[in-house]
Order: C-alpha cells, then structure tokens, then sequence
C-alpha cells in the first residue's frame, strides 16, 4: 500500500495471509481495543489507525465486533468483497460450537476457532485480514453468550497467530467489557466525543477495563470542531490525558456519504499518526 497524501493505491492481486516484506519486530503481538459510546467514532478512529500502523510496517489483523458491522467501510480492501460477517455463516459457526448441536441454552466455553480465521476473512491494504463478527438478533431473541464465548477464543487464537497487532473495533457501550470478552487485551481506547453522555459512558468504560486488569485504558478525542471544544473536553478529562485528539473533518464525512474510505489528510493524518506512535512506544516499554 502507498499513499500519495490524497489516494490509497492497493494491488488487487494481493495474496491472502502474506506477511510484508517490511515488518517491524514485536517482542509479543499487540492487542487493542478500541471502545466508547455509539456515534463517538469509533469506526473512524480504528480505521485510521489500522491504515497507520500499517504504514510503520505492522501485520494488522482487524476484527469488527459491532453488530452494525462496518469497519470496511473505512479500510481500502483489496477486492471489492466486502466481509461476510460470520453470524451469517451458519456452517462455519456450527462447526465451530459444536457441529452434533448443544441443548437450546447451552453453549460451549472454548469453541474450535481454528477455521473462522481462513475461511471468514477478506484482505485489506496488500494483505492484512479483516473478519467480520456482525452479532445481531431480533427482539426477544436471547443473550449474546455463545457468541462472547467465541469471540475471546478468536481473540485468544487471533493474536497468537497471524499479527504483529490485533486492532478490535469493539461493540458500542459496555457489553464487551461487562461480560469480560475483551478482557486479555493490552490497551483499551476510549473514543470520546464532545457531550457529556460520551463522557459518562467513558467514565464507565475506564471503571470496568480497570476492573478487568486492563493495563492501559486511554481516551482519544473525536470530532472537535473548534479549539473552545478541545478545550472544555480535556478541562472534562483533568487527571486523563487523551493520547490524540481528532478534529472533525469534512474529508471523512464525505468518505462516508460516498461509502469510500476517507482520505487521511492534514491534523487528521497527523493525530492518527501521534496515536499510533504512542501505542507502539507504550508497548516497547512494557515489553522491556
């Protein structure tokens, strides 16, 4: 992949599962997951910097574990596939609860994993796996615990496997946290946006991550539209710091009415590179 400033160029014959010829070395694969209120850009934010550390030369597997699924909407795929979310691929999830079938309401606590990555997966950026959760159910319809049972296992196998780093573009609100799915992470980052209701659903986040032994809990900044914003939202943060701060960009809204990846341009660019050099400075020095 490289980018001209305005142009993602990718090579639409890009194997699957190749590791770049330019790879940084990691002392242990790198998990993150990035969380925070519905509407606070979440998606915007862990596409922007899955597309970055790319640029440093990482292996980034990324996972889409919102029910609305549409991480790919901010990543430069390499075919125009988009990503078959795996709750619609009833074969490969029976096979992997349990292909003879549990009684209604029983679930499996360590499903077999092995072939959700392989067959469930599309490619991004030259090469970097993308797979889809989309968990949804209809009103009335059940808990949500066979498919938390799942996904850690896919995160236990994910990051072990085939990434330098393994980027989650987690659910809205707390159920990830409260149910303790993306307990083994490494970093946690709470996407904030200018409104008190961000905030106290961050404030919220934070308690549970650290209640979960979540190292590192950081916020990001979303969607500032003007320097008064930025500077009641960290008079909000007082004693936590924001690693990046995410002005509101027109490039990307318009990205999204097309349904084209943004372009990363400008304080943008320049907040999702601060970010990800923050996130590999962070786990250098813990890894040391």
């Amino acid at each position: 992949m490289c980018e001209d400033g305005s142009h993602t160029h990718i090579s639409a014959t890009s194997p699957r599962y190749t590791r770049p010829k330019t790879s940084l070395p990691r002392p242990t694969p790198l998990r993150i997951a990035v969380v925070g209120k519905g509407g606070a850009g979440k998606t915007t934010i862990a596409g922007a910097l899955a597309r970055t550390l790319v640029s440093r030369g990482l292996r980034v597997l990324t996972i889409d574990a919102d029910p609305d699924a549409n991480l790919a909407s901010v990543l430069p795929l390499d075919h125009a596939e988009r990503p078959k979310p795996l709750a619609q691929q009833s074969e490969l999830l029976r096979a992997a609860t349990d292909g003879t079938g549990l009684p209604e309401g029983l679930f499996l606590l360590n499903p077999d994993t092995s072939q959700l990555l392989p067959q469930g997966t599309v490619t991004w950026g030259g090469g970097h796996p993308l797979v889809a959760l989309g968990w949804s159910k209809d009103g009335g319809e059940g808990c949500y615990c066979a498919e938390h049972a799942l996904l850690r296992q896919l995160l236990l196998k994910a990051s072990k496997a085939i990434a330098d780093v393994t980027l989650i573009d987690s659910e809205a609100g707390l159920e990830h946290l409260s149910r303790g799915t993306i307990a083994g992470i490494d970093i946690a980052l709470v996407v904030i946006e200018p409104g008190r209701r961000s905030l106290e659903t961050a404030d919220a986040i934070r308690r549970l991550a650290a209640n979960l032994a979540i190292g590192h809990v950081h916020a990001v900044v979303s969607g500032c539209r003007s320097n008064d914003e930025q500077v009641k939202v960290l008079e909000w943060l007082r004693d936590w710091p924001p690693l990046a701060v995410f002005p509101f960009d027109e490039a990307i809204r318009h990205g999204d009415l097309i349904g084209e990846p943004p372009a990363l341009l400008g304080e943008f660019r320049r907040a999702a590179e601060l970010l990800a050099d923050a996130l590999l400075d962070l786990h250098l020095r813990a890894a040391s």
